[in-house]
């Protein structure tokens, strides 16, 4: 039994650092794109713009030149925005799609039980980041805070919204009394509400010490198109 508990702890931390790890990577990745693209875009753009606003009265042909290579640079900034945010989707989402690739992070959870049900659904793949993104938030606070002995994910379609939900049996918390303590926006049950309302959904955190929690996520039907 000890030798059974060791080699739990022991596979949690792992998991827990590879997340820890994955996710620093991620942050330097975007940090670099920012500085040495996308800042350096908006700073050229101020000047241009600046240039036009002192040239607008005594040479509009000049101002109007400053004007459309602001507008340039508007442009490729907005397109390194986009490139940036792609870069952050998970590859594994478009080896196996949404549905297979939470059934692969639910299933590397190293946890006894743990159950899986999904079906396909057909989200943009903004939305299906965010849902990701959520899962593994999701999943990681079961790990972290909730001692279960059972956990399942369920994603399907009903009602007009694809739905995710992540229960398991374990010591629950108290949903206002985390929200009352919460850190920065970002982080934990608060980061995941975030993500939620970006994609025009809901998150809820249903659980009570002593018996549980469910965390279920309902996305429109319109976030698919």
């Amino acid at each position: 039994l000890h030798s059974r508990l060791a080699e739990r702890e022991e596979a949690m931390e792992r998991f827990a650092e590879q997340i820890v790890l994955l996710g620093e990577t991620e942050r330097r990745q975007l940090a670099g794109e920012i500085h040495d693209g996308i800042s350096q875009r908006i700073v050229s753009l101020s000047f241009h713009l600046s240039a036009a606003a002192d040239a607008v009265a005594s040479d509009p042909v000049s101002a109007a030149e400053q004007i459309a290579r602001a507008q340039e640079l508007a442009a490729g900034a907005l397109d390194e925005t986009r490139l940036a945010i792609a870069g952050l989707r998970p590859p594994v989402l478009d080896d196996l799609g949404l549905a297979a690739s939470l059934e692969s992070l639910a299933r590397s959870i190293p946890l006894p039980n743990v159950a899986v049900d999904t079906v396909m659904t057909n989200l943009p793949e903004h939305a299906e980041t965010a849902v990701y993104r959520i899962a593994q938030e999701a999943l990681q606070n079961v790990l972290k805070h909730a001692s279960a002995e059972h956990v399942q994910l369920r994603l399907s379609v009903a009602a007009g919204a694809v739905v995710l939900e992540i229960s398991d049996d374990g010591v629950g918390f108290d949903p206002a009394a985390t929200a009352e303590r919460a850190g920065p926006v970002g982080y934990g049950l608060p980061g995941m509400q975030q993500r939620a309302e970006l994609l025009g959904g809901q998150l809820t955190a249903d659980s009570a010490p002593g018996r549980g929690t469910v965390v279920r996520l309902r996305v429109p039907v319109s976030a698919e198109r």
